[in-house]
């Protein structure tokens, strides 16, 4: 089928208009990032679309450089697209794919359970609703029960360190990674619910373990699995492998307010996608999880009389019901809520019409 000069006119016109408006659309993100960055993909792009006519045809002999530009011009709009693709792919997530965590209830017959699932990173309208239902909770009767993991000797503070490959102190690390991503860090919305602890331990309670703990139940594991020791990664926990979160943080305190903000964006996607991820085989779960939720399921079990309401990472829920399960099989999910950890920022501006005095 040969299309008539129309039609060649018609869909060549449409293809222009079409690089064009994806040219619109990718050139700002690369500007936001760096005007350098969009210079030099631009330039790249041209000469791979002139590299490109080159080889499929000889320059024409009467001089018109009408296809070189062309191809130039193509080349550059093509190359800004495709850079510029993945970044919008990942700013876009939050909003196609929204990263939800449950609120399950749980019963025996004879009380409720209620899990509330966390993300130690996300919004801070996520964190205040998580917040405001603490506090009803509490004034009706509920024990609630915090994720929180203890301190615990040197020797195991190091082997933590060593094998999260963290810097030290995360909750301070998780703070600068919600700072860097304009999001928010949950120690800084829920540790005025926890502040009173001390006062009333009986209904606020932080249910975890200490490091020490779960580093005396790695050695346990370890020595009835001695291959175990080799799955964890090589190093010191000083920040020296091959992901160093300290120095990536560093990098970007130091970005300009609009490569901050592109940040930012595409962070937010990294959360939705990364975190949305069903969690990953990973020998050091059995510690971090395994561990953590059977001593969590003993002091739900401990607290026979009374009604709790736990705020845990949302990967915790499915090897907790196991745990409870296992103890009771009269527990049941009774019900399921979910709620977006990562939002748009709720910031609002406006004017106020007054009436002229």
């Amino acid at each position: 089928m040969v299309l008539s000069h129309d039609a060649v006119v018609r869909l060549t016109t449409l293809g222009w208009a079409l690089l064009l408006c994806l040219f619109v659309v990718s050139a700002p993100l690369l500007w936001a990032a760096s005007p350098l960055l969009l210079a030099g993909v631009v330039l790249v792009g041209a000469l791979l679309g002139l590299s490109i006519h080159a080889a499929r045809r000889l320059p024409r002999r009467d001089g018109r450089s009408s296809g070189r530009t062309h191809s130039s011009l193509i080349g550059a709009g093509l190359l800004t697209c495709l850079v510029a693709a993945p970044v919008w792919w990942l700013v876009l997530q939050p909003a196609l794919h929204p990263l939800a965590v449950p609120r399950v209830t749980l019963s025996d017959g004879r009380r409720q359970v209620v899990f509330q699932g966390m993300v130690h990173v996300a919004s801070e309208q996520f964190y205040r609703s998580v917040a405001y239902d603490l506090l009803r909770a509490k004034d009706a009767g509920y024990v609630l029960f915090f994720e929180g993991v203890q301190p615990g000797t040197p020797e195991a503070d190091a082997w933590l360190d060593a094998a999260t490959q963290s810097s030290g102190d995360l909750n301070a690390q998780y703070a600068r990674i919600g700072q860097v991503c304009g999001l928010s860090f949950q120690g800084d919305f829920l540790a005025f619910v926890q502040r009173d602890e001390a006062l009333d331990p009986a209904h606020l309670v932080t249910a975890d373990v200490s490091v020490t703990e779960m580093y005396e139940e790695w050695q346990r594991l370890v020595a009835a699995d001695p291959a175990l020791a080799e799955t964890l990664p090589a190093g010191d926990g000083d920040g020296d492998g091959m992901f160093d979160m300290s120095s990536l943080l560093q990098v970007a305190a130091g970005l300009k307010d609009s490569q901050k903000d592109l940040l930012a964006a595409a962070c937010k996607g990294v959360f939705s996608v990364v975190l949305g991820r069903a969690e990953s085989p990973d020998a050091l779960n059995r510690v971090i999880l395994d561990f953590r939720n059977r001593r969590l399921a003993e002091r739900i079990a401990g607290s026979a009389d009374a009604d709790i309401y736990i705020t845990y990472g949302s990967a915790h829920f499915p090897g907790l019901f196991r745990e409870l399960q296992a103890q009771d099989p009269a527990w049941r999910i009774v019900g399921t809520a979910w709620t977006t950890a990562i939002l748009p920022p709720d910031d609002a501006a406006g004017r106020l019409r007054l009436a002229p005095p």
